[in-house]
């Protein structure tokens, strides 16, 4: 599982921050939390503030312009929401709402930029950090661009495994209640193909359910299963 990230401070964008420099970072920043089903944003938002994500999870789903909703992430603790809109006026491309009761840290644009004419060197680092975020994003694309929806579902049950699974006897719990219909919406396939790959995983030995949840059993025949 990811270290949870407890403090502001700890995210690349302000790391390199002397103490002093900080405090002032720490000082303005706000707390939010929210109970479960609330949104924190919604699409079309005007977007001008970055949130950490302290406790909780939230699922990121964006409506097309046919209507159809697609969940295209779900974040955790240490996580982080809007750092592109710390650098001009845009709107939100998707909404947040939360899974479960979620505590936030915020820091919106206007203290951004006064920190950035205080610490020029900052703009650096932040330019360097979103160009890596920009590269992780294409090298995932890639990585999904053509594959099966066996092979998409897998990496993301393998994926939402190791952020937020927790050793069990028999593999590796994931501890998220989410639906067929999400995991259909996250890989784009309908609910049909999706239930039918979850019964193909489950028969091969690959996963396995306990309540709510998904569990990745321990030692699956991975390669076997995409030869």
């Amino acid at each position: 599982m990811k270290r949870c990230i407890l403090c502001l401070q700890e995210l690349p964008l302000f790391q390199g921050l002397d103490r002093t420099e900080f405090t002032s970072v720490c000082l303005s920043a706000t707390k939010k939390r929210l109970a479960k089903n609330t949104f924190l944003f919604h699409q079309g938002d005007n977007a001008g503030t970055l949130f950490l994500v302290k406790t909780g999870k939230l699922k990121l789903v964006r409506v097309t312009d046919g209507g159809k909703e697609i969940i295209l992430d779900i974040i955790g603790p240490g996580e982080v929401l809007g750092e592109t809109a710390l650098f001009q006026e845009q709107e939100y491309l998707f909404s947040a709402i939360t899974l479960e009761e979620t505590g936030l840290c915020c820091f919106n644009r206007h203290q951004f930029e006064a920190l950035i004419q205080k610490n020029s060197g900052l703009a650096v680092k932040i330019i360097s950090y979103l160009g890596q975020k920009l590269y992780k994003t294409l090298e995932h694309v890639a990585e999904t661009s053509g594959t099966s929806t066996k092979e998409k579902l897998l990496r993301l049950l393998i994926r939402l495994a190791a952020e937020y699974g927790r050793k069990v006897p028999n593999g590796t719990l994931i501890e998220l209640e989410i639906t067929q219909q999400e995991l259909a919406d996250m890989v784009g396939a309908s609910r049909v193909m999706t239930v039918q790959v979850l019964q193909q995983l489950t028969e091969a030995g690959i996963i396995d359910r306990q309540g709510k949840h998904y569990v990745i059993k321990s030692d699956p025949c991975i390669d076997r299963f995409f030869a």
